[in-house]
Parts: structure tokens; sequence; C-alpha cells
């Protein structure tokens, strides 16, 4: 055989190839509002759940019709507010940048309508983190009529300085995804999807023994568009 002809042989197994790759290749984004709750037992403080933000880009591999391994990268915000009977409230703004890896399994409902369960890890490393609310001003002191001291509160907001010797900045956890995708033309679909995400690791570094652990549990909920290629 010339060469010429194993060239030529050679070019189509490459084109078919590649045709057969980006045929099981999907690309979307997807972006929503997040809802973050903080375990931490503590008995001096009362923790509540705050919203937040979420936005990734989303990879798809098609292992086959109906399952695919899914891998994201994005933004996500897991924050949370704490206060006191005091009326000292404060609420923590903490964004994280994410890697979710999933398993994603689909059924067809109706023609162009899918239902989609999704099972994964992620890691995601902390890169901000705010706090704003209500804290008392010691250097503001008064005294009311029977001689009892009172400290005024103020508002506060400023950026917290992570600490390296208390700080976990990285955080792994599994991830739960449930959702429903349209085919509104022949490669595009949009979707509509429910996000779990669990931490396995502590917001802190172990520092004393015993320590309560302090783990961020995080709800999503997120609408997208994927290209089919």
């Amino acid at each position: 055989m010339s060469t010429k002809n194993k060239i030529y042989i050679f070019s189509i197994i490459l084109a078919l190839y590649s045709s057969n790759i980006n045929a099981q290749v999907n690309i979307g984004i997807d972006a929503g509002t997040t809802s973050n709750k903080l375990n931490y037992k503590t008995n001096n403080i009362l923790l509540g759940q705050k919203s937040g933000y979420i936005t990734n880009i989303n990879v798809e591999y098609a292992l086959n019709k109906w399952l695919s391994l899914e891998g994201s990268t994005g933004a996500i915000q897991k924050n949370y507010s704490i206060s006191n009977k005091s009326n000292i409230s404060q609420q923590i703004n903490n964004t994280y940048l994410q890697f979710p890896i999933s398993i994603k399994h689909c059924i067809n409902v109706i023609r162009r309508l899918n239902a989609s369960v999704s099972l994964g890890v992620y890691y995601a490393y902390w890169i901000s983190s705010n706090t704003e609310g209500v804290a008392p001003n010691v250097f503001d002191l008064s005294n009311n009529k029977d001689g009892t001291e009172l400290i005024k509160l103020q508002s506060i907001k400023y950026p917290y300085q992570f600490d390296s010797s208390k700080d976990n900045r990285n955080e792994f956890g599994y991830v739960v995804k449930a959702g429903f995708n349209y085919k509104i033309i022949s490669r595009v679909e949009i979707s509509i999807r429910a996000h779990y995400y669990q931490s396995i690791t502590d917001q802190q570094k172990k520092m004393q023994k015993p320590q309560n652990g302090r783990y961020n549990q995080t709800f999503a909920v997120t609408a997208g568009l994927t290209y089919h290629f």
C-alpha cells in the first residue's frame, strides 16, 4: 500500500474517531440561587440559613444513550447568619470555587422531555468571606438611670482575613442533583435542576480535642442551557 493511501485511510479513521468524540460531548451553563446551612453545635448563638448564588460551566461525556459523566467548574456562595439574645447579628457571605464530578442518568418522560438524577463528589476552595451586621461598640459607652453601663450597637461590614493556622479553605463532599431537560431544537436543550451539596470536611482545622465541626449543607436551584456537539 502506498504512503498516500495510508495517509488517506488514517485521515478517514481520525475523522470518524473525532466525529464520534464530538457526538458524545455536551457543553452547558447554568446559574441560580443557593440556601446554605452551617451545621455547628453551639449553645451560645443561633445559626440561620442565608441565600446566595451559584454559576457553573458543565461538560458531559456520554457513556451511552442514558448515562453520562458530568464535570463542572463554577462559583458558589455558602452563606449563613449568626445572632444572639443581645440583638447582635451578623451575615457571613462565603464564596467558593467548586469542582463537582458525577454520574448522570437520564430517563425519557415524553418525546422532548427527559428527567435526570446525578450522584457524585466535589472539591471546593474557599476564596473569600465577608461579614456584615450589628456588633457592640466598646468605645461608645453610656450609663442608664441606675448607673448600669450600656454598650451601644453599630453597623459593621468588612472582608474576613483568612488565618492559615485555623481556617480550612479546602472542602470536600458529595453532591446529588435531580431535574428536567427539554430539547428546544435538535442540538439545544434547556434545564432546571435541584442540587444538594454536603461537606464532609470541617471548615476549621483541628485545633483542640474534642472539637465541634462546622459543615456546610447547601441546597441550590438552577436553570441552564446545554449544546450537544
